[in-house]
């Protein structure tokens, strides 16, 4: 009974470390945000900081393989179609959900334009 025990145990930590290496990982460097034709200065964005958060939370169209898409590469300056502006997908997103978790007495990045639009 005892090496049974030993025994799922065991296999219990490898499974749980095959899913920690198979995760991605965010990068640890502060990113800068920006679009072609901005109004404001571009936003640095720390990415380890929202590591914490389901990578498909902000990447919503990452399906788990491979290096998720920034926000530009289908968000362009202007609206195309049926798809948000940059401007738009970004505010949404970011500042959604920082004003989201603020009502809910959360503790949260900023939500006012100069707080994240850094000269």
């Amino acid at each position: 009974m005892k090496k049974i025990f030993v025994l799922f145990i065991a296999v219990s930590f490898l499974a749980v470390a095959g899913f920690a290496f198979a995760a991605p990982k965010a990068p640890a460097e502060t990113l800068i945000i920006k679009a072609e034709k901005m109004k404001k200065p571009p936003v640095p964005f720390k990415h380890a900081t929202h590591a914490k958060i389901e990578c498909s939370e902000c990447h919503h169209t990452w399906k788990g393989e491979g290096t998720p898409k920034g926000c530009g590469e289908c968000h362009k300056d202007k609206k195309d179609g049926k798809k948000l502006s940059f401007k738009n997908a970004a505010h949404k997103s970011c500042r959604g959900c920082h004003r989201t978790m603020k009502k809910a007495g959360e503790k949260t990045g900023p939500t006012k334009c100069t707080k994240c639009h850094i000269k």
